[in-house]
């Protein structure tokens, strides 16, 4: 069985970077800017709809995802939505990231933009313990889009599993202390770590797959996954009894 799994994952290995060039390619000649979703994941407090419009940028030294989200419907006004930022820096190794929340204004980057930061709404590591996430669009929802966007989803998602396993930018360790709401919770027991074996065979701190290992303060995220079926991947199952132990997990035991 061990085989069997280092075997796919060998191929999961190959497959990425065969995908990882087309990307690069085609990142020369497409433009990766104000992609607008519904997303499949992401709710209001009322249970509504959250919309997403996203852009990517390649630059030499970070990949910086940037996105406008709205929790105010899908016309809502440019000074309801939020902006935020992903910053990887592609010089160090492992790459490193850093989370920004940013005063309201159009997805365009400049280096000025770390001197706009405003407080967190929410602690972004609930929900990103590796970085970018994937692009989850509800497809059957109020924004309709193009097969053309659906494309540039698809290389998006391929770009953001080359990134790899990320480590958190030692600035918000820093920054944490004085924050009302933090990047990251820092307690012991928010930051368990996940040990269920077969999630375990990508979300841990070494080897090809390593994504770093999901926490405990992830629950809402795991749980998702989880029960929407996108988590594990194909080619992977999880057994009755490691089912149970994500459900005890995420519920705190």
């Amino acid at each position: 069985m061990k085989k069997k799994h280092l075997l796919l994952a060998s191929k999961i290995v190959v497959f990425i970077f065969i995908a990882s060039a087309i990307l690069i390619r085609l990142a020369y000649k497409m433009n990766f800017e104000n992609i607008k979703i519904q997303s499949q994941e992401s709710k209001t407090i009322e249970g509504k709809p959250v919309f997403n419009t996203i852009s990517w940028f390649s630059l030499k030294d970070k990949d910086v995802w940037m996105m406008n989200q709205s929790h105010h419907g899908a016309t809502a006004s440019d000074d309801e939505l939020d902006r935020l930022a992903i910053v990887v820096d592609k010089t160090t190794s492992p790459n490193n990231v850093r989370f920004l929340q940013i005063k309201p204004g159009p997805l365009i980057w400049s280096e000025d933009l770390i001197n706009q930061r405003v407080p967190y709404k929410v602690s972004c590591f609930l929900c990103h313990a590796n970085g970018p996430r994937a692009i989850r669009p509800d497809y059957d929802g109020a924004v309709k889009n193009s097969f053309s966007e659906k494309v540039k989803i698809a290389l998006l998602n391929l770009k953001i599993k080359t990134h790899g396993r990320l480590v958190e930018n030692e600035q918000h360790a820093i920054e944490d202390v004085d924050l009302k709401i933090p990047f990251r919770h820092r307690s012991k027991i928010d930051n368990d770590p996940l040990l269920v074996k077969t999630c375990t065979h990508c979300h841990n701190d070494t080897g090809f797959l390593a994504r770093g290992f999901l926490k405990r303060q992830n629950f809402l995220a795991i749980r998702f996954m989880v029960e929407s079926g996108n988590m594990p991947p194909p080619g992977f199952s999880i057994t009755a009894k490691e089912k149970l132990q994500i459900q005890r997990f995420t519920e705190g035991f």
